[in-house]
């Protein structure tokens, strides 16, 4: 039985608003196997779906039915789509979430032991929870990689202990034979909470609620811009955007607190006008929202490494040349680095920041989350420049040992080498998420 819907409180998505979340409960019986299937929509697939925008279950279960591949006794099975519907939920910023249930049923004939397969491949490009349950009805099931229960309550309430790690079960293998059925595989271990997202979610929730209620005053409009500038402060303290790069660029460089206020302005920029971008992109298509967001994490960690390879090159050349000068072409060379830091520091945007907009645009507050979205990136510069102070301020007061001295002439080809390592490894962190 698949268990119905309650409106809960409104909310953020808590497997993050791009997700497309699925459960997969099978019925194993004699003659036919059931999938009480689940495909729970966040705030952003919810609103670019076509299917659930004209409130058409049937076609998603449908589309759900002919993305499963299933065998027994290696003879593939074919799901049929029985009932089907769909339901909302408030979500955050004025959005909504949605859930589709589907039943589908497959024939099967267990009459002696029997292996089956099952894999779902429903919308495999995009992030979220998926999780697949197997009970037996009227025979055994002897073997099964799939637990009997859900530790989500069939995507009704995530753990909170497994968010920042969520289940990605996607097949499952079982074998029944008739007989009477047994206890199942035990449910899923839980790994341990993201404490920053513990910290911050407060701060989403009541940012959420201000931009989705149903009068905002002068005073909600202050604190909604003073959450966003806090969200967006706590967001560039997450790996990915710099702030090593950007510190290690500025000791090693003997950079001025002009130079970290030059990225942060960047970093603000940058910020705004990808949230912008993407926004109206996701407005105007069926753009996936998550693989977007990993593209430019790929595309900052390739800046970052561009940065660290032309910090090679004009060492070296420097080296050979042992000549004065150029200072015109160092000075200029130096701005060019320092704004594409600040482009790498902003390019990957905030989902919540992205949310925010366009809820607020949703409900004809475009001004109102086109200024959330610049303190977001506001508070993503204060991150970034703090730390680079933070830098140089330990950099003026330390001085340096012998041994530091002598490792001079090479101190620019050890720092070019490091942000090109760093580069990379952001690079193919955010790559290898997409493959």
């Amino acid at each position: 039985m698949i268990v119905p819907a309650v409106p809960p409180a409104v909310v953020a998505h808590p497997l993050g608003n791009f997700s497309v979340n699925h459960y997969d409960g099978l019925q194993i019986g004699r003659d036919r196997i059931v999938d009480n299937a689940i495909v729970d929509f966040a705030e952003i697939p919810t609103l670019q779906d076509d299917a659930v925008a004209s409130d058409d279950p049937a076609a998603i279960c449908t589309e759900l039915s002919r993305s499963l591949r299933a065998s027994a006794a290696g003879r593939p099975l074919t799901f049929r789509t029985g009932r089907s519907a769909l339901t909302y939920r408030p979500g955050a910023a004025g959005l909504r979430t949605s859930r589709v249930t589907c039943e589908l049923t497959a024939p099967a004939h267990i009459d002696d032991r029997t292996n089956l397969t099952f894999t779902n491949a429903f919308r495999a490009d995009r992030v979220g929870w998926r999780e697949i349950t197997a009970t037996a009805v009227d025979v055994r099931l002897t073997a099964s990689t799939a637990p009997g229960t859900s530790v989500s309550k069939q995507l009704m309430s995530y753990p909170r202990d497994l968010l920042g790690s969520p289940l990605d079960e996607r097949s499952a293998r079982i074998t029944a034979e008739p007989g009477h059925s047994t206890a199942a595989a035990p449910a899923h271990a839980l790994p341990a909470a993201n404490d920053l997202e513990r910290l911050t979610g407060p701060a989403a929730h009541s940012l959420d609620d201000i931009i989705g209620a149903n009068r905002v005053t002068p005073l909600m409009a202050g604190l909604a811009l003073l959450l966003a500038t806090a969200l967006g402060a706590a967001h560039a303290l997450l790996p990915g955007h710099g702030k090593t790069v950007m510190a290690t660029y500025l000791a090693a460089r003997q950079g001025r607190p002009r130079d970290a206020a030059i990225v942060g302005a960047t970093v603000t920029l940058t910020h705004t006008a990808g949230v912008l971008l993407i926004g109206l992109l996701l407005t105007l298509s069926s753009l996936a929202g998550d693989s977007v967001v990993q593209w430019l994490g790929v595309a900052s960690g390739a800046l970052i490494a561009a940065v660290g390879a032309a910090l090679l090159t004009s060492a070296r050349r420097r080296r050979h040349q042992h000549t004065h000068g150029h200072t015109h072409t160092h000075t200029h060379t130096h701005r060019a680095n320092l704004l594409g830091l600040g482009i790498a520091g902003g390019l990957v945007p905030s989902p919540s920041a992205l949310v925010v907009l366009l809820g607020a645009v949703a409900l004809g507050r475009t001004a109102f989350g086109v200024a959330a979205v610049v303190s977001y990136g506001a508070g993503m510069a204060a991150t970034l420049t703090a730390a680079g102070l933070l830098v140089l301020r330990v950099r003026s007061t330390v001085k340096l040992g012998h041994h530091a001295r002598k490792l001079g002439p090479y101190g620019a080809l050890l720092t070019g080498g490091l942000i090109l390592l760093a580069g990379t490894a952001i690079a193919a962190r955010n790559l290898g998420a997409l493959l």
